[in-house]
């Protein structure tokens, strides 16, 4: 891996007591590499804690040290030298988290297209599969000794934003990586099966409720799925709108997630040769060229709309 690990080393010796924190709606990338990020700075004699701008999903509670994964309101204030924000390209992504890293010195760890500014010390590049992997290779570069924990966390972490290693940035690198990881004695048909296959029967039902609203636009090349707020209890729904591009002839697929009346977290997925990292950086969000993000406001129509005419701009 071509890249330039040591004003981030420097960074992390400089360094004693550490708030970590990733993206709204965190996923299992940002979380595992938060979570092994800590664990790594624990063994390095520092203080950490990791601060979600939301409250913690169970994605990864199966996943040691997960107790340490708490809402960012719950952390003392003023207590930390340091911040590292992990899987996130922009400052708007991390939310609530924002205000309590503003003062604090700053490394961004990421694999994302993003603001260039956010933070003072940077390693991004878009050449790796996921954060995790990123993080695998800084602790390669400063000859950081990994765990089982921090191996579990990271492996999970790779094959969640890979899709179980089928995902476009999936690398020859990516699997050397993941096979290092397993070397660890880490259980990785357990942790695929925590992190795939344990989802609770109102997840699975859900999942039904959004297939069952799919509609398709733009000569049948886009699929749209919407969950309203009351099929939204049952939690986020990681997955569910690559279920549009099963669709034979669907390049592009959306789904809506309301969270609170009128207000959706929006998830693009596309085929290749599609870019939706644009389509949710014209919403101020964003991602990858074939997995992003956004969150929007309105009527659901009206949303459906606004992100119609935004994709047939991107469409070959």
């Amino acid at each position: 891996m071509d890249l330039n690990f040591e004003e981030a080393i420097d960074f992390i010796q400089r360094g004693d007591r550490f708030l970590l924190t990733t993206h709204v709606n965190s996923d299992a990338d940002g979380i595992g590499a938060c979570m092994a990020m800590q664990q790594i700075l624990e063994q390095l004699g520092k203080e950490a804690h990791i601060g979600l701008p939301e409250a913690p999903a169970e994605q990864c509670a199966f996943l040691e040290g997960w107790d340490a994964v708490q809402h960012i309101d719950t952390l003392a204030q003023n207590a930390y030298t340091h911040a590292i924000i992990l899987d996130c390209p922009n400052l708007e992504r991390v939310g609530s988290a924002a205000a309590r890293i503003a003062d604090l010195p700053t490394l961004t760890l990421d694999h994302h297209k993003g603001d260039p500014t956010v933070g003072q010390t940077r390693v991004v590049t878009t050449h790796v599969s996921s954060t995790c992997e990123l993080v695998y290779h800084l602790a390669q570069a400063a000859e950081w000794p990994l765990n089982a924990s921090i191996a579990a966390a990271l492996y999970t972490g790779i094959i969640f934003d890979t899709g179980g290693f089928r995902f476009s940035l999936t690398t020859p690198e990516t699997f050397e990586v993941a096979a290092q990881l397993v070397r660890h004695d880490i259980r990785l048909d357990l942790l695929a099966d925590q992190l795939f296959n344990n989802r609770s029967y109102a997840s699975v039902k859900q999942l039904g409720t959004a297939i069952d609203s799919l509609t398709l636009h733009c000569d049948e090349r886009v699929a749209v799925l919407r969950l309203n707020a009351e099929a939204m209890r049952a939690g986020d729904p990681d997955g569910a709108v690559n279920y549009g591009l099963m669709v034979k002839g669907v390049e592009v697929a959306v789904i809506l997630k309301e969270y609170e009346e009128g207000k959706y977290r929006v998830s693009l997925r596309s085929q290749e040769g599609i870019d939706v990292n644009a389509v949710a950086n014209a919403f101020a969000g964003g991602g990858h060229v074939r997995a992003a993000g956004c969150r929007m406001e309105g009527h659901a129509e009206e949303v459906t709309h606004r992100l119609l005419t935004q994709i047939k701009h991107h469409l070959p």
